[in-house]
């Protein structure tokens, strides 16, 4: 086979990701595979090599029909079904197979994951179940193609794992992580009580909107301009979208953070990896919601962000985050009660909103209206949360005491049931928190 420079970089990719797969918790040893495209070619995962020792030159290549065209380590023995369909949908340009182990929960109850979270939205309007067939047959790769057939971008493989796939490796490895968080709040608020669902046309409408996310190199929002000034809340911006990712409140591209200096807003750009946003890279839009520079566009929340500052004078930064305890909490359409003395942070409770289209004014608007005058924090009816303060260490603060409390509660509530704090006693804990920490 002649020297192909492209077909080395995916080979490189299902090196890093199946590394990346391993450390984001999506499979555990040799479990697993992922494939990219290269025209009538595939890279594909080796079969029962440590992802920790797979090297670029380590990742054997087949050809569109399956057969090993390169590579001196035998491919997955999922290849059958990696190349089945990649060979069928023709916008597919990559397959993540894992054992996530929400999404196998569920695979092996041989049950759907059904519309409670809108990141349902990245696969269609339920995550589908493929029967059960032996790993590794033609069965199985016929099998998981009916079930995702050419609406679906992931399905579950009953009593065995999860099918992800995008138009290349990055998508489609997101589409793994969209589907286990997604699993993972489903299985949470079944636990805790009766999820709300969205509606069909809720999805229809949420998958339009996924199919343009991310950065569209529309000039009316990105300006050729980069960002110069502002370089304090920039810097904020970019360090706390990755510490967002680290501390667990959320997963791939979602959530956003912005933070203020009059009227101006620095917010994190639209769809990139927190990992790769550096503060260059975060654009800076008027209170007003034009965008005043930055060379991406700003996040799809914008109206979010903008008419929270516009309304709360006391409100210097907002973080939106899909922390899994809380986001649980605003999948049942519950609030999170006065159960844990931290709650203060935020007010009395953590209010929870209506459902909302994700990026629209109504959602903004929902989000003002629960946070009032006297909340830090409200959840996002079947989406997420938002946090408020001061200055953007104050909003993260918030969100994480957010996701603490919203832990403490659930946990507390599978085994008995919480003691909920009197309201004299929360206005005495606001008292406290109002002068908490270094005085001067």
């Amino acid at each position: 086979m002649a020297h192909n420079t492209q077909l080395d970089d995916k080979r490189r990719t299902v090196s890093e990701l199946g590394r990346r797969m391993l450390q984001q918790g999506l499979t555990k040893g040799t479990g697993g595979n992922i494939s990219v495209r290269e025209g009538d070619q595939i890279a594909i995962s080796p079969s029962g090599i440590p992802y920790d020792e797979i090297d670029p030159e380590d990742v054997p290549v087949i050809g569109i029909d399956g057969e090993q065209v390169a590579g001196d380590t035998d491919p997955s023995s999922e290849s059958r079904m990696h190349a089945g369909i990649i060979r069928e949908r023709d916008d597919v340009g990559a397959v993540v197979h894992t054992h996530s182990p929400y999404a196998s929960t569920f695979a092996s109850l041989d049950e759907p994951v059904l519309p409670s979270h809108y990141l349902i939205a990245f696969v269609g309007d339920e995550i589908p179940v493929a029967p059960y067939e032996t790993y590794g047959t033609a069965e199985l790769a016929e099998a998981a193609l009916d079930t995702l057939g050419d609406e679906y971008n992931a399905c579950l493989l009953q009593s065995h794992g999860v099918i992800a796939t995008g138009e290349d490796a990055e998508a489609a490895y997101e589409v793994a992580l969209m589907v286990e968080y997604v699993s993972r709040v489903h299985y949470q608020a079944l636990n805790a009580g009766d999820p709300e669902y969205l509606a069909d046309e809720e999805v229809a409408d949420l998958i339009e909107i996924f199919e343009g996310y991310g950065q569209s190199g529309d000039t009316e929002t990105a300006i050729a301009e980069p960002a110069t000034d502002l370089q304090t809340e920039r810097e904020a911006v970019a360090d706390l979208g990755r510490e967002m990712l680290a501390q667990g409140l959320t997963e791939g591209t979602g959530g956003n953070i912005s933070t203020r200096n009059g009227d101006r807003v620095a917010i994190n750009p639209s769809g990139i990896p927190y990992q790769e946003i550096d503060s260059e890279d975060v654009p800076l839009v008027h209170i007003d919601g034009e965008q005043i520079a930055g060379e991406l566009g700003a996040s799809s929340e914008k109206p979010m962000h903008l008419q929270i500052m516009r309304e709360r004078d006391d409100v210097g930064a907002v973080v939106h985050t899909h922390s899994p305890y809380a986001s649980t909490f605003a999948s049942l359409h519950e609030p999170i009660p006065a159960t844990h003395y931290l709650i203060a942070f935020a007010g009395k409770e953590v209010p929870v909103t209506p459902y909302a289209k994700p990026g629209s004014e109504e959602l903004g608007a929902a989000a003002v209206e629960a946070l009032g005058d006297d909340h830090n924090a409200c959840l996002l009816g079947n989406h997420g949360v938002i946090t408020v303060g001061e200055d953007a260490e104050a909003a993260f603060e918030v969100a994480l005491m957010v996701e603490y409390c919203a832990r403490v509660h659930y946990q507390g509530s599978n085994i008995g049931e919480p003691v909920h704090l009197p309201d004299a006693e929360l206005e005495h804990l606001f008292d406290r928190f109002s002068d908490y920490g270094q005085s001067g």
